[in-house]
């Protein structure tokens, strides 16, 4: 078969014996697949997955984004407690420092709330041996010293403080009733309380709510804000930034930049401020009024990326074919610079978060019954001398979150950037 189609190719094309012999045509069996010189071809997402983790420092940041987001779903889900609400409705779970650090020192009125427990049940001990034993646990761990102003210095386990309240008020409950408890109930309800506020791990704020899921419900909040906030500008700064960085130059690319600069020429807050004022402080009319200010930013950055890979020959020669505007945009020219428009996505996300927080703390985005990490920290500057912890926690969770979110986009511009992925492969 192979000697018919030789002797076809040489008398079509006419060469001769002589000029035949010269020619070595590789065997069948020593030729080579192309496939297996170029290798198999490459899946761009499994490559840009590879380049992504292979930073540790993305990687640790990653973990570290992750963690809060999964501990602010599960932890104000799964705990005893509800976010933004007094643990029990014990008016002694008001400012309970953490539980590992129980005891309490402090100056007081004669007729404080905590005095006048610990007398009442003095007096009541006095009277009944068995009631003294039943509360010895309250009041061997409450000592009090009259100070030269007449004020009483006392040191308490603040968490026996409320366990003594409530069983003292079962005790006169049931006396009212016409019953007696055992000394079997009395331990029941001790138990039973020790184990609701030994799950107050970093204690409560002057409302009595507890401070460690109520920080995790508020981070939430901010975070699912933030993203919300971010996807819209995006895909509106975005789509409008590519259009008129293709149009540059151009009367409609003029007009548009012209009316954009204008609106970004008041300070960023000024405008957050009008719009919250005017269409209210709820959680949707915090996205709209961000989203609205905070478009134009993608719209710059993009346009600016644009112009600079518009006039490659790829896409010249998609161009050439036929191509529309449409097309030349989003399947030509962003594909190019999604890395960097992805690191600017990301990027935004921690400054929203600091934008919510920064509204809360001037007292511009407040609901009823509800609360975020501004909140969190209005109420922290009167009472972190207290509990260092209702500041503490919120601002750490901020900090991570900038931080790993930060790095993050710099995982995801390395990535996903072509020219980045270019050098690598040298």
């Amino acid at each position: 078969m192979e000697t018919q189609l030789t002797t076809k190719f040489n008398k079509t094309y006419k060469i001769n014996t002589d000029l035949a012999s010269k020619f070595n045509f590789v065997a069948e069996k020593d030729k080579i697949q192309a496939s297996s010189i170029a290798g198999k071809p490459k899946k761009m997402w499994i490559e840009v997955i590879k380049r992504f983790f292979t930073n540790p420092i993305v990687i640790a940041s990653l973990i570290v984004f992750v963690a809060i987001i999964l501990c602010s779903l599960i932890i104000p889900a799964t705990s005893d407690f509800k976010p933004n609400a007094k643990i029990t409705p014990s008016d002694y779970v008001r400012s309970l420092p953490p539980f590992y650090k129980s005891f309490i020192t402090k100056i007081v009125a004669p007729d404080s709330p905590e005095n006048n427990l610990y007398q009442n049940i003095l007096n009541q001990s006095a009277l009944d041996p068995q009631y003294a034993q039943w509360l010895k646990f309250f009041t061997d761990s409450f000592s009090r010293e009259i100070t030269p102003d007449g004020e009483y210095l006392i040191k308490y386990n603040a968490f026996n403080l409320v366990i003594a309240a409530k069983l003292n008020e079962l005790i006169n409950d049931a006396k009212l009733a016409g019953k007696s408890l055992t000394d079997a109930d009395v331990i029941a309800i001790i138990a039973k309380e020790t184990k609701v506020y030994s799950k107050v791990l970093l204690g409560t704020s002057s409302t009595g709510y507890d401070i460690w899921v109520t920080t995790w419900y508020a981070t939430w909040r901010a975070v699912k804000i933030a993203l919300i906030v971010v996807l819209l500008e995006g895909v509106i700064g975005i789509s409008i930034g590519a259009f008129l960085g293709f149009k540059a130059g151009k009367l409609v690319d003029t007009i548009a930049m012209r009316i954009i600069e204008i609106f970004m020429s008041p300070p960023t807050l000024i405008w957050i401020l009008l719009f919250v004022s005017i269409i209210g402080a709820k959680e949707w009319a915090l996205i709209l009024a961000l989203t609205v200010v905070g478009w134009p930013g993608f719209v710059g950055l993009t346009r600016m990326f644009i112009i600079t890979v518009k006039d490659e020959e790829y896409i010249t020669a998609s161009k050439a074919i036929g191509a529309s505007t449409a097309r030349s945009v989003f399947v030509h020219a962003l594909p190019a610079i999604i890395g960097k428009i992805a690191n600017s996505l990301v990027k935004a996300v921690p400054g929203v978060i600091l934008w919510i927080a920064s509204l809360a703390f001037l007292g511009f985005f407040k609901e009823d019954g509800e609360i975020n990490l501004g909140q969190m920290l209005i109420e922290a500057s009167s009472e972190r001398g207290s509990n260092i912890w209702i500041i503490l926690l919120p601002t750490l969770i901020l900090l991570f979150l900038s931080l790993s979110l930060n790095f993050i986009a710099l995982g995801v511009h390395d990535a996903l950037d072509p020219k980045v992925m270019s050098r690598g492969r040298k």
